[in-house]
């Protein structure tokens, strides 16, 4: 089962490229309008919720174990598995910065702030990860 998991999150990170790529078509930019403070807003506000996601979930669950992050499952429950929904969820957003960054050249500003959106909220997530490993580093299951 864990080779179908693999496979699934692979293809899913797959569809985000193809996500970010499409949302940079000239024709997808028409009615986007992001800046530097709607990008710096995003990235504080992706960083609170990574730290406010796992400490919600400790308080839910009574401080149970967090289990580690992996590529051979799939979860959707945030509130019993916040750390393997913020690494899915870090690997989607990254697919889709991955899929707009390659088509930056040639666009126009509005597609540079587009991607600059997906890539702020890339770095939330992972700021937010770094952050929630360093904070609750004694509340995750050892391998």
């Amino acid at each position: 089962m864990a080779r179908v998991w693999v496979a699934l999150n692979l293809a899913l990170v797959c569809l985000s490229v193809w996500t970010g790529y499409s949302k940079m078509a000239p024709a997808s930019l028409a009615g986007m309008d992001p800046d530097a403070v709607f990008c710096a807003l995003v990235l504080a506000v992706l960083t609170f919720f990574s730290l406010g996601s796992v400490w919600y979930s400790l308080r839910y669950t009574k401080g149970a174990p967090l289990p580690r992050p992996s590529l051979q499952r799939f979860s959707i429950d945030w509130w019993r598995d916040p750390l393997q929904c913020l690494f899915l969820t870090c690997l989607f957003v990254g697919g889709m910065a991955f899929g707009a960054a390659l088509r930056l050249p040639g666009t126009s500003a509005i597609g540079v702030w587009t991607f600059m959106f997906f890539f702020s909220m890339f770095l939330g997530l992972v700021i937010g990860q770094f952050a929630v490993y360093a904070l609750y580093r004694t509340h995750i299951q050892p391998t």
